[in-house]
């Protein structure tokens, strides 16, 4: 465009500073950018209805970017905090047949940290474990962390305070060192930060522990979502889990291992050492490896929550990044039309711009300007509701037992994420209708003519397919994720009415019972659950099935040959007398337990029909033998094959055990109600704080409410794409009456004519609606399409 005549300026005149600006840009290297930027603050201060509506969509669908990209990169993409080269450090895994994620022992792991110094600097071990703390007088239930000496150096994290364990001294002795680090954020809420807290003593399960020192602030160990409050060395396994005792037990597997790399050493190396170091275990310790294959090595910032759901998790998060990506490109789609239908207003402007000499693209680089400066004043917005929306996600706690912490932070890599989408987003909307703006019929637009083309009004059409298209696309796939929720609840689970039952844990041992002590209470809570209203069965149970956890130890079947790398190793679990019935698991054949079945009774073992088809096929189970942990057992009764660890798992064996043979002092009351569940468990609770006061009960809660654990990933599914399905469509009418809006003002001549030749309103309005709606039904069918497609990725 060219440039405006000198300008005077004088005291008074309420255009001199504008014209000063003129003047002090015109000359300026940028600008021309900068004449751009200053008539684009003019134009959104001219319009306020319009830019508030412009930066509001595009904040909502930037925002959701930026909250979600937060979420994935602090559950996936972040490093470990606090650790040093977080990317020298693997997992270690041991591989059973069948099974590559296999958890290792403390023997094993022992091993490994002695004979594998070829390869890795240092070799640590951890496990969660519950405890009961007790400091000044208040008593509360944590999820603390047993780990080797070596931990906090493995890791690299130096104390805040005080000193870490200190290797060959707290990993000798078992039981001779009850220390105690704190984590930081504990230490912060629950002893105020005191820095005086160093050798003081805390009770943890009855045990004092002297505190010696706290962990770094950043510091979550090997789970970037999770604030363990207290670290205790290994060799105190016998203290921290009264009457469990696995220090020297090769068979007990229930710790990830985790090693720190040599300089120059590789993934592949370290196996080949570890598989060396097996053969060589496999030699001294024959009944411990025979179904042992191998190791699987995991690099650490790869393992998320744990290597078996890596799978689940970046599935997932590539879902939620794809689906708010199509709610901005609706977004995108609906601030397109609405700039296309302000262009239709402008088209005078930009026919005078071109008259005097304006080329074209000096007219698209001005619109695109003004797209970027909306884009980018969405994006400030939406950082806004970003962080808003992961301040309610942070409150979030998934449906099961753990110290979770989720934190997400706007960091430097969520800002460059949300400028770069901004960006994007400026160019993606603004560039058709800066290109529909600058090529109009010169002559017409001058006169305020139409240029009788329709480019815009059919642009504006296609832009409207696109967004119900996209808006279909969503609500398909949130059906999808539904039906899929409605398709778990309606799997048969392997017990009857999950509606009924309630569940409650307990851990006497936690507040110092001894084996006697703890028998005793969980028969009086199983003896007292039994006689409350309503309650019709009642057991207990070591791990409740569909927690996505669970035990599995090797058998040896007489009479039957295992093939090489078939799966030797069997889930199975430790139920009482009381516990299939309660549960509504139906017997096949044989018998459930019963009390007498204690450590005085020949051993014996309940196994599914999928272990009876496996190993004695077309024959009775009952009375078999079945050799696990160096002891035989004799089959006493067979179950239907239900689920275990999950709800989509494949048919797989289970092994019942008799929890009377083996004291286990952590249980889960397990109760068939007739009546009220929630009212059950209140009466529950009383009776435990009758019994005794002091004793905290935890993951109190009905089976339906437990459940929701395996059913979160398709309930997450579900809830979110259909919210953004319905903020898709809303976009999407938005859309509709835009250009609704603007083809009426276009036909408002045509419209008129037919008025005058007797056309009465119904019909002009049928006239109207059924463009609409033509454009509705395509963008459907367009979407349906899109969503069949999409149905197999979901």
């Amino acid at each position: 465009m060219a440039a405006s005549s000198p300008a005077r300026v004088s005291a008074g005149d309420p255009g001199a500073g504008t014209r000063v600006l003129d003047l002090m840009t015109r000359d300026h290297p940028m600008g021309d950018l900068l004449q751009d930027l200053r008539y684009t603050v003019r134009m959104l201060a001219k319009n306020p209805v319009f830019t508030v509506v412009v930066v509001v969509t595009l904040a909502l669908g930037i925002g959701l970017n930026a909250a979600t990209f937060s979420a994935v990169s602090g559950i996936l993409l972040r490093p470990l905090g606090g650790a040093r080269d977080a990317h020298e450090l693997v997992q270690i895994y041991r591989q059973w047949g069948g099974m590559d994620f296999g958890s290792v022992s403390i023997p094993h792991y022992q091993d490994l940290r002695d004979r594998a110094g070829e390869v890795f600097e240092e070799v640590a071990a951890y496990f969660f474990v519950a405890a009961s703390l007790s400091e000044g007088g208040r008593s509360e239930r944590i999820m603390g962390m047993a780990v080797s000496a070596n931990f906090f150096q493995t890791y690299g994290a130096s104390p805040a305070l005080g000193r870490a364990f200190i290797p060959g001294v707290e990993s000798a002795d078992p039981g001779a060192h009850p220390v105690v680090v704190l984590g930081h954020a504990f230490w912060q809420t629950r002893f105020g930060g005191d820095s005086g807290i160093l050798g003081r003593t805390l009770l943890l399960n009855g045990h004092a522990f002297e505190v010696v020192g706290v962990a770094p602030p950043d510091f979550k160990g090997p789970v970037n979502f999770a604030d363990v409050p207290v670290y205790v060395p290994l060799m105190m396994q016998r203290e921290i889990q009264p009457g469990y005792d696995v220090i020297t037990s090769r068979g007990n597997n229930m710790m990830t291992a985790v090693g720190r790399l040599r300089d120059g050493q590789t993934v592949d190396r370290a196996r080949e050492v570890l598989d060396a170091i097996l053969l060589q275990l496999r030699e001294e310790y024959p009944d411990h490896y025979t179904t042992q294959l191998g190791h699987t090595l995991v690099p650490q910032n790869e393992a998320g929550i744990h290597p078996m759901f890596r799978g689940a998790q970046v599935g997932m998060s590539a879902v939620m990044m794809v689906v708010v990506a199509l709610l901005l490109l609706i977004a995108c789609v609906n601030v397109a039309n609405l700039f296309l239908a302000r262009a239709r207003d402008r088209r005078k402007e930009m026919g005078l711009r071109l008259s005097l000499g304006a080329s074209r693209g000096r007219i698209v680089r001005q619109l695109l300007t003004e797209s970027l400066v909306f884009s980018l004043l969405g994006g400030l917005v939406g950082l806004g509701l970003a962080r808003v929306a992961l301040a309610a996600l942070a409150g979030v706690r998934p449906p099961m037992d753990g110290p979770w912490s989720f934190t997400f932070a706007l960091d430097g890599s969520v800002l460059a994420f949300t400028l770069g989408v901004s960006l994007a987003a400026g160019l993606l909307f603004g560039m058709a209708p800066a290109l529909q703006a600058a090529s109009p019929d010169t002559m017409a637009a001058v006169k305020g003519e139409s240029d009788g083309q329709g480019g815009r009004h059919r642009t504006s059409s296609v832009l409207v397919v696109l967004q119900v298209a996209l808006s279909i696309l969503l609500l398909v796939s949130s059906g999808l994720f539904l039906r899929s929720l409605q398709g778990a609840t309606e799997i048969d689970p392997g017990f009857s009415e999950p509606g009924s039952l309630v569940v409650a844990s307990l851990d006497p041992g936690l507040q110092g019972y001894d084996e006697v002590r703890s028998r005793e209470l969980q028969d009086r809570v199983m003896e007292g659950a039994a006689a409350l209203p309503g309650v019709t069965a009642v057991g207990m149970v070591d791990q409740l099935p569909l927690g996505l956890g669970g035990s599995d130890r090797g058998v040896e079947v007489p009479g039957y040959e295992f093939t090489e790398g078939e799966l030797r190793s069997i889930k199975f679990n430790f139920v009482t007398d009381g516990y299939l019935e309660a549960m509504g698991v139906r017997l096949v054949e044989g018998r459930a337990f019963i009390r007498q079945d204690d450590a005085s009774a020949p051993p014996s073992v309940i196994v599914n029909q999928r272990f009876a088809e496996r190993f004695w096929p077309g024959e009775s189970a009952l009375g078999k033998v079945v050799r696990t942990a160096g002891q035989d057992r004799t089959v006493i009764g067979v179950t239907e094959t239900g689920k275990y660890r999950s709800l989509g798992e494949a048919p797989s064996e289970f092994m019942y055990l008799p929890q009377r043979e083996r004291f286990i002092s952590g249980m889960t009351l397990v109760a068939r109600t007739s009546g009220d569940p929630r009212g059950s468990l209140r009466e529950i609770r009383s009776l435990v704080r009758e019994l005794d006061q002091d004793l905290p009960l935890f993951d109190v809660r009905t089976m339906e409410d437990h459940m929701g654990i395996a059913l979160l990933p398709a309930r997450l599914g579900g809830t979110v794409l259909g919210i953004f399905g319905l903020l898709g469509l809303s976009l999407a009418a938005v859309g509709i009456y835009g250009v609704m809006a603007y083809s009426v003002a276009r036909r408002r001549r045509e419209l008129g004519i037919r008025v005058a030749l007797g056309a009465d309103r119904p019909r002009v309005l049928k006239l109207v609606l059924g463009e609409g709606m033509r454009l509705v039904v395509v963008g459907v069918g367009v979407g349906l399409l899109a969503a069949a497609g999409a149905a197999q990725l979901v």
